[in-house]
């Protein structure tokens, strides 16, 4: 095996078979590949896979099975190719978050359902929804994109995005990045779990930024009732902050009503504040178990109890608490815990704890 293969070996080739199989042999043919592997467990689960996982991973590739072997021949130049799931998925949920919040703020009154969809077109023809959908698509790719550069920067395959389309005020329940290889240790764990969060809040506080400049104080009496409005009480750090700068200081009785750039820039801190908390498969569970290994889950049940406790001022926290629960507060360990995880990684750490001190909204909707 010459030094180009080796090469070729240590970078894509290894975060795909190293821990399933042993590589016997590796050597060129007219410009690809071929590995002869053993298997290192039960040889049906092992193809499902290393299937799945070369599915994922942008190479051409054909597997000849034998007995006790595994032969792949795999071109090591990565294809650009995004599966038809995940962009059906993509184009259902920008569908849905720029007509549904439309929807939900028309009011129907005492009129048909055709009047509150033509009432809902109107508002679309008009422009409605347009800001919104642009500021929240972007958000929710940038974060998922920065899970992902991450990941393959680390020799970690994963998914591409799965873009979750809904039925409520904001269109969708984000998005989801399927990991279909192991953490190799706690420095890939919290690089991975702490890129996409500081890459969509980043992106979510320029567009709270410049809605807020948009944004305006009206008093409640003329404040329509199918009209998000705000008070201070129960907000973010950061919100608080900001809105006085941007927006002036309310008088009482008066509200902010915010334009529909500084609401998807609002809920973006809200959605990133919530995946930053120390829970189980959260991206927050995975940065602190990569910071303070198995102490992980003492915060872990820490943050389900205060969600509990929130969760009388807002039902909204009783579903993550559930949440928590169903899916498991702890964290999994990594293949080799005893790497430290450096320094890089250990700033992506803290500043995202940072970032969840001053974007978690503690009464989101009251």
């Amino acid at each position: 095996m010459n030094d180009s293969a080796n090469n070729l070996r240590a970078d894509f080739l290894a975060p795909l078979v190293r821990d399933l199989f042993v590589v016997e042999a590796i050597y060129r043919h007219g410009g690809r590949l071929k590995v002869s592997l053993s298997y290192r467990f039960d040889r049906d689960l092992t193809n499902r896979l290393i299937k799945e996982r070369l599915r994922h991973s942008g190479y051409d590739y054909t597997l000849h099975e034998t007995e006790n072997h595994l032969v792949l021949d795999i071109d090591p130049k990565r294809r650009f190719r995004v599966p038809p799931l995940n962009l059906i998925l993509f184009l259902l949920t920008l569908f849905s978050v720029y007509f549904i919040p439309v929807f939900f703020r028309c009011e129907p009154g005492t009129t048909s359902w055709s009047d509150w969809f033509g009432q809902t077109l109107k508002a679309l023809k008009s422009g409605a929804g347009i800001e919104f959908t642009l500021a929240m698509i972007t958000i929710l790719f940038v974060h998922e994109m920065g899970h992902y550069i991450a990941s393959r920067r680390r020799g970690i395959i994963t998914s591409w995005p799965y873009f979750i389309p809904a039925p409520n005020i904001i269109g969708t329940f984000g998005a989801i990045i399927k990991s279909k290889s192991p953490f190799w240790n706690r420095r890939d764990l919290i690089e991975v779990g702490a890129a996409g969060p500081i890459a969509g809040w980043v992106v979510a506080i320029a567009w709270l930024v410049f809605g807020l400049s948009h944004s305006v104080m009206m008093p409640a009496d003329a404040i329509a009732p199918n009209v998000l409005a705000f008070s201070m009480e129960g907000e973010s750090l950061l919100t608080r902050f900001l809105v006085p700068i941007l927006i002036g200081n309310a008088p009482e009785g008066w509200y902010y009503v915010f334009s529909e750039a500084a609401f998807a820039g609002w809920v973006g801190l809200l959605v990133t504040a919530i995946n930053l908390l120390p829970v189980g498969q959260l991206d927050g569970g995975h940065i602190i178990y990569g910071l303070i290994r198995r102490k992980q889950t003492i915060l872990g049940w820490a943050a389900v109890a205060a969600l509990i406790a929130l969760g009388f001022q807002s039902l909204l926290w009783w579903v993550f608490a559930a949440f928590g629960l169903f899916f498991g507060v702890s964290h999994p360990p990594t293949i080799d815990d005893r790497r430290q995880p450096g320094t890089v990684a250990t700033v992506m750490g803290m500043v995202s704890i940072i970032i969840l001190i001053i974007s978690l909204t503690p009464v989101p909707f009251p």
